[in-house]
């Protein structure tokens, strides 16, 4: 089976003139004799405005269940995926859509920030052998329970990184509304170069320092897998760049680019540098909050923590708890 595999993001679903674009995008890589494997992400700020419904409907952050909660945002992705599947099998092209779940990707239990632990691909194959198109919702899967979880924002990239690779698949590409990625952020330098290639190592590093083109978690799974990504325009016809491999020695300066939006929490105490119980429980409580750590720093005195400043306050509110309250 030669199969591709396209990941289209937000801002290539968000209305029906662009699904209508992405139907013919896929029906001409269909009729190059491929087998076409969709993941698609959830329309415009669709997840967003289902954060916002939570919000709304509980009225208290703290007492959502990061499980009804995942449950909620997997709505999104199952409306595209069933709307582009309808509109490939008006078009007289056979397609299916499929959950994370119905199409095999297995998770932990760590709702909101899930880790794919298997993807069984017999579903899949079954369908993929039946000549039909497969939409597959990005961003989510199924624990073993059969509960549905989901990987953080960005996920649709690790969903696309993973199905590629259980899949042996010729291709993995990458779909948004720019051209592919670029030294720094065109937004904020114009003058900006796009990059025809990259390592895994460089993007995972920028990836994890704030570069939104690609979810930083899917480049390391493509390292891991040595699965090539082509990021791509969804509305242009431009190469795009990959990133792959590196294979040979370049000491070219490639990207540069910053985080928005991080807060520094520090903690004191005497010996922090040894306090094997203390830095225990901050990775716990950081592990058991869904919040990513980005750069940490000791000394005898102090342990300096980089997070999201939308958890931050949480953060400290349950460190607090754990190292001043309960002493």
């Amino acid at each position: 089976m030669n199969i591709i595999v396209q990941k289209y993001g937000g801002s290539s679903v968000a209305d029906k003139e662009k699904l209508e674009l992405i139907c013919n995008k896929i029906i001409k890589e269909k009729n190059k004799n491929n087998d076409v494997v969709v993941v698609v992400s959830a329309q415009g700020k669709t997840t967003n405005n289902l954060i916002a419904k939570a919000e709304d409907y509980t009225n208290n952050n703290e007492f959502i269940s990061k499980k009804d909660l995942d449950f909620l945002l997997s709505t999104g992705e199952m409306q595209t995926a069933s709307l582009l599947s309808l509109m490939l099998n008006s078009k007289g092209v056979k397609a299916v859509c499929l959950t994370g779940a119905q199409a095999g990707i297995i998770t932990d239990s760590n709702f909101g920030n899930a880790k794919i632990i298997d993807v069984v691909t017999s579903n899949l194959i079954s369908y993929i052998e039946d000549n039909y198109i497969v939409i597959i919702t990005g961003f989510q899967g199924m624990d073993k329970l059969g509960n549905i979880t989901t990987f953080g924002r960005g996920g649709s990239d690790l969903s696309a990184v993973a199905l590629a690779g259980a899949l042996n698949a010729k291709k993995c590409e990458i779909y948004s509304d720019i051209d592919g990625i670029y030294s720094a952020d065109p937004k904020v330098i114009p003058n900006s170069k796009l990059l025809k290639e990259i390592s895994f190592d460089e993007m995972l590093e920028a990836s994890s320092a704030g570069a939104k083109v690609l979810h930083n978690r899917s480049v390391n799974l493509a390292k891991e897998c040595n699965i090539e990504i082509s990021a791509k325009n969804t509305f242009r016809n431009s190469k795009g760049s990959k990133v792959r491999k590196n294979i040979k020695e370049d000491f070219n300066i490639h990207f540069i680019t910053k985080k928005d939006d991080i807060s520094k929490i520090c903690i004191v105490g005497p010996m922090m540098l040894s306090n094997r119980e203390a830095i225990s429980k901050i990775f716990k409580i950081a592990h058991d909050e869904n919040i990513e750590v980005y750069m940490i720093s000791f000394s005898e005195l102090a342990i300096n923590i980089i997070v999201d400043t939308k958890k931050s306050k949480l953060f400290m509110e349950k460190l607090h708890e754990e190292l001043i309250e309960k002493k």
